[in-house]
């Protein structure tokens, strides 16, 4: 599905944020990448994206190179992203930034589109002729999924999705997460709540320093000792 090979980037000269990176993810899985803040997280999901280059290395979807791609042709390869904070429109209506996400569909898929969205998240159609902006956090973080999903993407990004919503909505957003996953979606998970992350995660890569160091499945990590004392504070 997706692979990095010895992936470096940076920001400013002799400034590297990611250094020699190199992972894959496997189709139909959820593989999440965890870590500490400034460990080079949504670098990664910016450099895979194309919204930045980077300096050595290459990114390869089912096999075809996007290195030097613009933004809108790696998106158009069947990549969305939920960014860190939602990344909703605010001033346009519910309707209006799911359109905006089945933009590039015809007109009778892009409105089954939105009726399957509207059946996932039911308070979104209850919502739909509501500004984004007046929704509270996990309504907009709904909504910026349901936006991302307009487009059946085969492979979908989440950067700290649970950032500043309630308990029961987190667990929401992990059942659906799960339940993506069955549908058919490649999901990479950045996410601050390793616990979490690792649950409900088919494959775990630990990003620390701007390099992988370790790489397993989401239960082995989670139960390994090391990881549960760095990130869970549990000894």
């Amino acid at each position: 599905m997706l692979k990095l090979n010895n992936v470096t980037a940076a920001y400013t000269p002799g400034a590297q944020v990611l250094r020699e990176v190199s992972l894959t993810l496997a189709p139909q899985e959820i593989s999440a990448v965890v870590g500490a803040n400034g460990a080079g997280k949504t670098t990664m999901l910016r450099a895979i994206l194309g919204q930045m280059p980077y300096l050595s290395g290459e990114i390869r979807l089912n096999g075809t190179d996007l290195s030097g791609l613009p933004a809108h042709s790696i998106v158009s390869r069947g990549i969305r992203a939920v960014p860190e904070g939602r990344g909703t429109f605010p001033s346009l209506s519910v309707d209006e930034n799911l359109d905006l996400g089945g933009f590039s569909l015809a007109g009778g898929r892009r409105e089954a589109n939105k009726k399957r969205e509207f059946a996932r998240f039911p308070i979104l159609e209850e919502r739909r002729n509501q500004r984004a902006g007046m929704l509270s956090g996990g309504e907009q973080q709904m909504l910026a999924i349901a936006r991302a999903m307009m487009a059946d993407p085969a492979l979908l990004l989440l950067d700290e999705p649970s950032q500043g919503l309630a308990p029961i909505i987190v667990d929401g957003l992990f059942g659906l997460f799960e339940q993506l996953r069955e549908e058919g979606v490649t999901i990479l998970l950045v996410e601050q709540d390793v616990g979490r992350a690792l649950e409900v995660s088919d494959c775990g890569f630990v990003l620390e320093k701007g390099q992988i160091t370790r790489t397993d499945s989401g239960q082995a990590l989670l139960n390994d000792p090391s990881i549960r004392e760095s990130f869970l504070g549990i000894a």
